[in-house]
């Protein structure tokens, strides 16, 4: 009879044992079923939710970037002469005039300060809102090697100085960017850098179920 309680007992431990088994698995397929399941498609998992300050520190990685660039030739004419000045009449007095018609060719970059873009995240509609500062001219520089000089009038009587050259150069490179922001510059900059910031999101982050919107500073 002992022997008999000793068998007993180990059958219905091994019982116990084995349907403690059976329900923890089916608990733990069960709880993975909330999370994914199979279909005819192949796992279909639950969307995970965007974090804008997230997104907004990607942004501030990308810092100021030139997003378009405006290549130029500019022709500068230098026209300077002394003149005098008898009672109400004035004249240019003679011997005492500098032109000069010169040209370079410069680059014009202008882009977008990506630190300074804010980034809101709507989980519920599944949107991203980016608003960027507007494009604007980063730098302007100018090929020295490619000088060219159409015309020269130099005078013994009224040297040309450093800063008669300087202010010449600051006044072309005024005049270009004043023509490059006329057709088009930074309107094209300001596209460019919406396509920049879409394909960064998609590329960094799962955005498929997200619609991205780009706005701009006003």
């Amino acid at each position: 009879m002992k022997k008999l309680k000793i068998v007993l007992a180990m059958l219905l431990a091994f019982v116990i044992v084995g349907v403690g088994a059976y329900l923890m698995g089916r608990t733990a397929r069960h709880g993975t079923v909330l999370v994914e399941e199979e279909s005819g498609q192949g796992i279909i998992t639950e969307h995970e939710e965007i974090s804008g300050e997230t997104i907004r520190s990607g942004m501030n990685d990308i810092g100021e970037l030139a997003t378009e660039e405006y290549w130029f030739t500019q022709v500068q004419t230098y026209d300077s002469g002394k003149s005098a000045q008898i009672f109400d009449l004035s004249f240019d007095l003679p011997l005492t005039r500098n032109k000069f018609v010169y040209s370079y060719d410069g680059v014009i970059k202008a882009g977008v300060d990506f630190t300074k873009a804010t980034v809101e995240v709507d989980n519920t509609i599944r949107r991203v809102t980016v608003t960027l500062p507007k494009a604007h001219i980063l730098s302007t520089e100018i090929d020295y090697d490619s000088f060219e000089l159409y015309d020269e009038q130099k005078s013994i009587f009224n040297p040309l100085s450093v800063s008669d050259v300087n202010k010449s150069d600051n006044e072309m490179i005024k005049s270009a960017e004043k023509d490059a922001i006329a057709k088009g510059l930074l309107i094209r900059a300001d596209e460019n850098a919406e396509t920049l910031v879409k394909n960064f999101l998609r590329g960094a982050f799962d955005v498929r179920s997200y619609a991205i919107k780009v706005e701009r500073l006003s």
